[in-house]
């Protein structure tokens, strides 16, 4: 079975156009296609039928009641396995800053090596010092790397699309990009940026390194299955999945080394540090549980993502809900969140969350309240102009896109205080 990327990359324009290849709202096209950005960050189970027919989805405005729901088997496999003969690495004594929620934030856009003016962020480190993503020169993508507001190329070996995705605090930042001599053999190759060099990671002819925590444990793909390099230089650690599922995605790494991702893009899962796994409670809202689930990302404990529902033949019901979805990994807790328009981009360390909300709007939501992030240019509301994917753990910086007067998508930082 093909990975998520590899499903959703058919409906990738030629550049200059942003790709939307990324799952993450860090790699939104910048186009004003609602249906393109719900499919892209919350289409769950058809996300295959997508790939297939090449053609958006709407998901409707409906929303799910905001509550905490009963913790639900997700299949039968929901139970924590016996730990396995592996360990994770973790951060030895992390714990999450001490902050105060911001109360406003102000926009900067990042420089972009050789004056290219199109680019994003899509990842950042816990602290806010680093940047990754990519720009769009003609004809091309090019990786970039950003250390407190200065930006570098980063040379990805190959010819076609590339890509960093996530970097900790010690500038290690990891991404991929796709290699192949036809067609026929194309795909992506996950890679490193350590000290200034890029390295192969080891072991994985085609794959994708999606995340690194502070320990320099990297999470990522090789083929259908979900993966841990313990390091830049050592072998990935296949993490295992209960019998019947065809593939497994690893989509985040925690501090202390829990890995969260989806099996068969529509089993939320969770691998903890000690070996053992499970998979996350599908959410029930108004008496009905969610048919499938995938989890983004995750930060002390906590991780987030979408649940869908099919309410196809019931009289007033949209055919298909998207419900923005919070787990506790460690209690099992689930929450269905009505903040966000889809669901949180991104969440820190305190709990405050970054996304776009029910109005159309780039956001913070804080210590209760809501922090709308300014703009680089006015547009037609409701559009997806200004992205906001990474926040610092003490909530200081987001980074993310913008799109200026032009419809030019830049590079941003927003600084809070």
């Amino acid at each position: 079975m093909p990975s998520e990327t590899e499903l959703l990359r058919s409906l990738d324009p030629e550049p200059p156009q942003p790709s939307t290849v990324d799952i993450t709202r860090a790699m939104a096209d910048g186009r004003r296609r609602k249906s393109r950005r719900a499919v892209g960050y919350a289409g769950v189970a058809a996300v295959t039928t997508l790939a297939v027919a090449g053609a958006a989805i709407a998901v409707s405005a409906s929303r799910a009641k905001t509550g905490t729901t009963t913790p639900v088997a997700a299949s039968p496999s929901a139970s924590a396995k016996p730990k396995a003969a592996y360990t994770i690495p973790g951060t030895p004594g992390w714990a999450a800053p001490a902050a105060t929620p911001p109360t406003s934030c102000t926009l900067e856009e990042l420089p972009v090596p050789d004056g290219v003016r199109m680019a994003l962020v899509s990842g950042a480190d816990p602290t806010g010092a680093y940047q990754v993503g990519r720009s769009y020169p003609k004809g091309g993508y090019q990786a970039v790397i950003w250390h407190n507001g200065k930006a570098a190329k980063v040379n990805l070996p190959g010819d076609l699309e590339e890509s960093l995705r996530d970097v900790n605090s010690a500038g290690t930042a990891v991404g991929w990009s796709y290699q192949g001599k036809s067609d026929a053999d194309t795909g992506p190759v996950p890679y490193a940026y350590v000290h200034g060099k890029v390295v192969k990671l080891p072991g994985v002819s085609r794959g994708e390194a999606t995340a690194i925590n502070e320990a320099g444990a990297i999470a990522g793909e090789a083929g259908d299955h979900a993966v841990v390099w313990p390091s830049a230089t050592a072998k990935p650690i296949v993490l295992p999945v209960p019998k019947g599922m065809q593939s497994a995605t690893a989509t985040d790494i925690d501090e202390d080394g829990t890995v969260v991702g989806s099996l068969d893009l529509k089993v939320p899962y969770v691998w903890f540090a000690d070996g053992t796994h499970r998979a996350l409670p599908l959410p029930t809202v108004d008496g009905k549980t969610a048919v499938s689930a995938r989890a983004f990302s995750v930060r002390n404990g906590w991780a987030i993502g979408v649940a869908d529902q099919n309410d196809e033949g019931r009289a007033g019901k949209p055919a298909d809900r998207i419900w923005a979805v919070r787990w506790n990994v460690r209690t099992g807790e689930t929450l269905i969140a009505d903040d966000w328009q889809t669901r949180a981009d991104a969440r820190n360390a305190q709990g405050w969350e970054v996304g776009i909300t029910k109005q159309g709007r780039a956001a913070l939501l804080a210590g209760g309240k809501r922090i709308e992030l300014p703009a680089l240019a006015q547009h037609e509301p409701g559009l997806l102009t200004n992205v906001p994917n990474a926040i610092s753990d003490d909530g200081r910086v987001i980074s993310g896109q913008s799109d200026d007067a032009s419809d030019t998508i830049r590079a941003v930082i927003w600084r809070c205080v």
